[in-house]
């Protein structure tokens, strides 16, 4: 995906940097992404979220997850309480920590759902652990930031058990008349399926043209190249937890393995294959560490 059409916002030059922001004055962001991972936790609001295509309705406790380049956009109402700890954390960060990507493709994958919902006491104990990282963000005191650190990388394996321990799912919610979402909605269904601008644009009863130029407008980036950058994103994750690659290409819609390979390689630096190796003897080397 050319970054140069692209909205991106924020930065980070740190490991990772923590905000707690409490006011009133609603949201007022496009579409938008990061180079980093992002996680923000709702202490108390009630709005919406859209990532990836989907809509997700917000309450109070929610933990919202938004992966690298991935697409999104806040939707709070002015007037009405908003008080949240946002995490933007560095890919390095993780990598230091030496965390397997297919975890953290796991956690913050669109396919999971981006958005966790803990009940009453794990939201109470999600909060202690932001105050904690905050307070040895400021202290002076011996080996803080690396403590700070380790708090982060706890706040996400609490969110990653969160996730597969709860019984409770957060509801999509996707207005009827809101075209532009359900066509990014649509693309990132049928992944697998071959995906035209012109069969699109008949779908939804619009002009091509008229078409690709809303979705520039909507989402920062020309259709194509988000099409291409969400089927990269999703074989990723699918070979990352064990899938073949070359089952992982078709299935992502691609119908020339050479040419998935070429440009898995542009944007993930290694061949598919080596992917699924690396995770295979991470998993291989994992069952003789010490407990």
């Amino acid at each position: 995906m050319d970054k140069k059409n692209i909205a991106e916002k924020g930065y980070l030059h740190e490991d990772f940097r923590l905000f707690h922001n409490t006011d009133a004055l609603g949201t007022d962001t496009a579409t938008h992404f990061h180079t980093f991972y992002k996680v923000t936790f709702v202490k108390y609001g009630k709005g919406s979220y859209m990532i990836d295509g989907r809509l997700y309705d917000i309450e109070s406790g929610d933990v919202i997850l938004v992966g690298v380049n991935v697409p999104h956009q806040p939707f709070f109402e002015a007037g009405e309480l908003y008080d949240r700890y946002t995490l933007y954390i560095s890919q390095g960060m993780l990598e230091a920590f030496d965390i397997p990507e297919c975890h953290i493709y796991e956690l913050f994958s669109s396919a999971s759902g981006n958005v966790v919902r803990p009940d009453g006491n794990e939201a109470e104990r999600f909060v202690a652990i932001l105050e904690r990282i905050d307070k040895e963000t400021h202290s002076s005191s011996y080996a803080a930031h690396l403590a700070a650190r380790l708090g982060v990388i706890g706040f996400l394996i609490e969110t990653g058990r969160c996730r597969e321990e709860t019984s409770l799912t957060v509801p999509l919610h996707l207005p009827e008349d809101d075209t532009m979402l359900n066509i990014l909605r649509y693309v990132n269904e049928n992944l697998d399926k071959t995906l035209s601008p012109e069969d699109i644009s008949q779908r939804f009863d619009m002009g091509e043209e008229e078409m690709m130029a809303a979705f520039k407008d909507a989402f920062g980036c020309r259709m194509n190249e988000y099409i291409v950058n969400r089927r990269l994103t999703r074989a990723h994750e699918m070979i990352m937890s064990g899938e073949d690659p070359s089952e992982a290409c078709y299935r992502c819609g691609y119908e020339s393995y050479s040419i998935f390979s070429k440009e898995y390689h542009n944007k993930y630096g290694v061949a598919p294959r080596r992917s699924l190796e690396e995770n295979q003897e991470y998993g291989a080397l994992a069952e003789f560490l010490p407990e």
